[in-house]
This record gives C-alpha cells, sequence and structure tokens, in this order.
C-alpha cells in the first residue's frame, strides 16, 4: 500500500482525514482558487511563481477529485504529499 493510501482506510481511527499538500508550478488565479474552498493557501511561494495549498483529503476519491480539479483548471501539480499528524 503506497503512502497515499496509508491512513485513508475504515480502520483508521482518524476517520480517514489526511491532511496533504500540493505545490503547484505557477500561481494561482484568485477566480481559480475558488474552486478548492477546503485548502488554504501557504504564504509560501515556490521559486517566486508556484503556490502552495494545503488542507484535508477525507479519502481517495477525495485526493483523486482534488488533482483533477487542478487538471481541469490547467494546474500542474510538481508535488504533493500527505502532511505528518
Amino acid at each position: 500500500m503506497g503512502s497515499a493510501q496509508r491512513g485513508m482506510t475504515n480502520d483508521d481511527p482518524s476517520g480517514g482525514v489526511m491532511r496533504y499538500e500540493f505545490v503547484l508550478a505557477e500561481r494561482i488565479p484568485e477566480t481559480a482558487r475558488a474552486a478548492f474552498p477546503e485548502l488554504e493557501k501557504s504564504d509560501v511561494l515556490v521559486a517566486q511563481t508556484g503556490t502552495v495549498l494545503y488542507g484535508p483529503v477525507t479519502d481517495q476519491p477525495h485526493l483523486h477529485g482534488l488533482l483533477d480539479r487542478f487538471q481541469d483548471l490547467g494546474l500542474t501539480v510538481v508535488e504533493m504529499r500527505q502532511l505528518p499528524d
């Protein structure tokens, strides 16, 4: 089982909610930012041109839905990682 899948099982005491960080290659326009109400924007910029978003991910379908939204908006995810509890 990969690290993205760990913690998202029915026997997880946290209810399957894990925190993730998404590093985007570009700055996210404010209009596109509304597509991710569950994620917070970090004040940290990557190489002065990117965006870092982070927040709770409830399960695998939610994670894949976020990735689909990034792709639909033409945003490039350069890094994604599960944050420690």
